[in-house]
């Protein structure tokens, strides 16, 4: 396991990471150290520890908001499937040409206002 040194706030912390890592585990560390930086700016008095503890919760935050979009998307997602899969043809059934390329159409400008929306 590779060993690196980061650095987070005023202290240097060695670490053995996956093999592969150590451009990730850098990145991640100035993430926390950013968010470190900027509540420090914000609470300029407060003690090291207070302010890991609230970017803890900030960089938690963060993630359940990631882990709501994801659902979010993925039911968007499945909403949008089961849509195709009430419009699809049955097996046989002849469709004119006219209607898919209006079905398309419609669809297109749907996904177009999501993604407008988003």
């Amino acid at each position: 396991m590779p060993q690196i040194t980061i650095r987070i706030g005023s202290r240097s912390y060695d670490l053995a990471c996956g093999e592969g890592q150590e451009d990730r585990t850098h990145a991640l560390a100035a993430e926390v150290d950013a968010c470190l930086t900027e509540l420090r700016i914000q609470m300029p008095n407060a003690p090291e520890a207070k302010l890991l503890v609230f970017v803890g919760l900030m960089m938690a935050d963060r993630v359940q908001e990631a882990q709501r979009d994801a659902e979010a998307a993925r039911a968007e997602l499945a909403e949008a499937r089961g849509e195709l899969d009430a419009d699809a043809p049955q097996k046989g059934d002849t469709i004119p040409v006219e209607e898919l390329f209006s079905r398309l159409e419609n669809r297109i400008e749907t996904f177009a206002r999501k993604v407008a929306a988003a």
